[in-house]
């Protein structure tokens, strides 16, 4: 038999500082066989030709999509209204005609101020580019080649490739105007249909969830009701907030650049409100544009926009989402950049738009089910 040494005593810090760190590496083994697991999904599926299925499917339930998420983001207007004693019927009316106000107002006043401002930008492009020509030219004509660089003829490609630009974007700007305006009657089908579904569901949105609910398994309806009831509010605290935020920067960003003198204000203001939707990449996505053009204009417009532009952005990373947005994501940033990079790399702007709430939701699930079944729970009783 050993002895004992009565002398030795178990250093408890170190093994829960030990714990600690295991359990942080195991939290962040977690995350990249997620991150990894959902690119590998997305690779099988663009191999296997599922993508295109899925986005035929969804091409034909267009409307029925719509629908849902009309009644969605309506319902709690609805239920408010309702609340205080307005027939859910009545309720729905009004919301409608009020929603149906704005949007005949913006397609036949906000659109066609955003076509005319393209034209004029598109008709100013061949004098954007002269005078980008000239600054690069006399810039140029500081420097003095050597054996290493010949500035003349780096000065000749930027200037050919640039007036090649510019060229495209005329040209091409009618032919585009005209597929955006084809894409749009098209859509406007589909949204009509989506707004008629979306009038009927508002009718009775409670039993619409619990329609849904009701093709789930009886021992699971009360969990898949409470993992429904989590992403939803997940889901719609996003998208309110997002929607607030980009309004603010559409409202601020236009004013600003009407005040400052920007070319087409109105239609760098919509994009950049758009893009701002985009979590750390929108804003540049947005204002680069913006930057480039007034530099063009004036150098001394173009500094101010800068500046204008950056202090916005700084108001809204600063005081807006922290108060809007709050926490309602609780990712953290590289998770979303990683989530940007393939969402983007797959499906475009689109993908990016919707990869944050999309990764948000599936954090939500995971959470749900591991605060349920602890997966992650390596404590012992």
């Amino acid at each position: 038999m050993f002895k004992k040494n009565s002398n030795e005593k178990i250093d408890i810090g170190k093994i829960n500082d030990t714990v600690s760190l295991f359990n942080k590496i195991l939290r962040i083994g977690f995350l990249l066989i997620v991150v990894v697991a959902i690119y590998a999904l997305t690779l099988i599926l663009k191999e296997w030709k599922v993508i295109v299925l899925i986005k035929n499917i969804l091409k034909i339930l267009t409307p029925f999509f719509i629908g849902i998420v009309v009644a969605w983001l309506f319902n709690p207007i609805v239920s408010f209204l309702q609340k205080k004693k307005i027939n859910r019927i009545l309720g729905t009316v009004l919301v409608y005609i009020v929603f149906i106000g704005v949007l005949y107002f913006f397609v036949y006043n906000i659109i066609p101020l955003i076509a005319s401002q393209t034209k004029d930008l598109a008709n100013s492009i061949p004098s954007i580019t002269e005078s980008i020509t000239n600054k690069i030219t006399k810039y140029f004509g500081t420097l003095e080649s050597n054996d290493l660089i010949d500035y003349n003829r780096v000065k000749i490609q930027i200037i050919d490739s640039l007036n090649k630009v510019g060229g495209n974007i005329v040209s091409n700007l009618p032919i585009t105007l005209m597929n955006i305006l084809k894409s749009f009657v098209s859509a406007l089908g589909s949204f009509g249909i989506g707004l008629i579904i979306g009038f009927y569901m508002l009718f009775n949105f409670d039993n619409v969830s619990k329609t849904l609910l009701s093709f789930v398994p009886k021992r699971i309806r009360n969990t898949t009701a409470d993992l429904f009831h989590m992403m939803n509010t997940t889901l719609f605290s996003y998208v309110r907030g997002v929607l607030l935020v980009a309004f603010f920067i559409f409202i601020a960003d236009y004013i600003g650049f009407i005040l400052l003198g920007v070319k087409a204000p109105l239609l760098f203001a919509v994009f950049c409100g758009i893009t701002d939707i985009i979590p750390y990449a929108g804003p540049y996505i947005g204002g680069i544009p913006v930057a480039i053009l007034s530099l063009t204009q004036n150098t001394a417009t173009g500094i101010l926009v800068i500046i204008y532009i950056i202090m916005i952005q700084l108001l809204e990373s600063m005081v807006l989402q922290p108060i809007i947005m709050s926490k309602t994501m609780k990712l953290h940033p590289v998770t979303i950049l990683i989530g940007l990079l393939i969402f983007g790399y797959f499906f475009g702007m689109i993908g990016m738009i919707v990869a944050t709430p999309f990764i948000a939701l599936i954090k939500s699930i995971i959470l749900f089910y591991d605060k349920k079944y602890h997966f992650t729970d390596y404590r012992k009783d």
